[in-house]
């Protein structure tokens, strides 16, 4: 048996529930993940018990869909082969959609290297509100973030902000064989949420760049974090907070300077309204009312402070949610229509069209790679 069968068919069980080792569970997560410094394979690792049982894959909604569609392959004895564990492995990973459970309020950082042609070259795709924020700087190669109103293709220097309701859809670009990346995933806490208002590249999606000396300061820190992290200390978790609040200061003063004014708190409940209530239709007086202004004035200060209009700013959130869905389900289009807030799916599908230049089922189809 090859190590890449080994590995699929240990993942296997714990697909089905059923225990393994901590050895085979550690083989399982270096042979997956790499043994590189920063990587997630030593989170994963840390601490383990004896046996490890209910793993994160067996709780994960599409958990039924594979063991029908792996069943055969997977339990008749000479039938996998090695092209056939990579596709089942490959298969597994992209189906992890709930994994907050792993970093709840933890401050955790690590390394991911997305290399062409190895099991660890994955889409990141999560179509669940998180409970925390994702913090990214491309430190060599290129990667590409889905950001539903472009596609940013990111540059070594370049940071990206991912809010707990963003919509994650990432990895490598093609153009390049390998695309690493530093992130440091923490819980949302009112004391930084200044620090997190960045020019927005889409629907809850923030980019800025970092070059020269200001790339190498705030990539020292990132590596200031992995070391804290991997420090047993009582102390390090102190030492952790302060160096990522540094790291935020510093991002902050790299927006661009009209970003840097204050939302006014007026707007920024607008913008929370609509985010809790993106599905549904409500004429701007009432949101205006909800607020404390005119309707004329909120959309105006809406416009000042966004760059969007408030119609436009909820559509947005309501394609993020529709791509994440045509994604990441089987949903057919109307019930995605109706979830995300259009009773008429035809209007939903031209919407939709207007944002991505492509019909809903040709995006499905684009996505999934089918």
């Amino acid at each position: 048996m090859t190590e890449i069968q080994r590995a699929a068919e240990i993942h296997w069980r714990m697909l089905n529930d059923e225990p393994v080792s901590r050895e085979e569970f550690r083989f399982c997560m270096r042979f997956v993940m790499g043994d590189h410094r920063g990587s997630a394979y030593h989170v994963l690792t840390r601490d383990l018990p004896e046996q490890i049982s209910h793993s994160l894959f067996q709780q994960q909604v599409n958990t039924g869909h594979l063991i029908t569609e792996w069943q055969s392959a997977l339990t008749q004895p000479g039938r996998l082969t090695p092209q056939d564990a990579m596709q089942f492995l490959i298969a597994i990973y992209n189906s992890l959609e709930e994994v907050d459970t792993v970093f709840t309020n933890h401050i955790t950082p690590g390394i991911t290297r997305n290399k062409q042609g190895e099991i660890s070259d994955l889409i990141t795709k999560r179509p669940n509100i998180k409970l925390g924020w994702s913090l990214q700087l491309t430190t060599e190669g290129t990667g590409r973030y889905n950001c539903v109103r472009t596609t940013l293709i990111t540059q070594p220097g370049d940071l990206v902000l991912l809010s707990p309701d963003a919509l994650y859809d990432y990895g490598r670009d093609k153009d390049c064989v390998l695309w690493e990346h530093q992130w440091v995933y923490f819980p949302q806490e009112e004391q930084w949420l200044k620090l997190l208002e960045w020019p927005e590249s889409g629907p809850n999606i923030y980019h800025i760049a970092a070059r020269g000396d200001d790339f190498s300061t705030l990539k020292t820190l990132f590596d200031q974090i992995i070391t804290a992290h991997s420090t047993d200390s009582h102390l390090s978790d102190a030492l952790i907070r302060n160096l990522l609040e540094q790291a935020l200061i510093r991002c902050r003063q790299l927006a661009p300077k009209q970003s840097l004014e204050t939302i006014d708190k007026r707007v920024r409940r607008a913008m929370d309204y609509i985010a809790e209530h993106f599905d549904q239709t409500f004429p701007i007086e009432f949101l205006a009312g909800e607020v404390g202004l005119s309707p004329a004035r909120l959309s105006t200060l809406f416009k000042q402070q966004t760059g969007s209009t408030i119609i436009r700013w909820r559509d947005e959130r309501r394609m993020s949610r529709a791509c994440q869905l045509l994604v990441q389900t089987s949903d057919a289009v109307n019930k995605i229509s109706e979830i995300v807030g259009y009773s008429d799916p035809l209007y939903f599908a031209r919407c939709f069209r207007q944002h991505m230049d492509c019909s809903p089922r040709d995006y499905r189809k684009k996505r999934r790679g089918l």
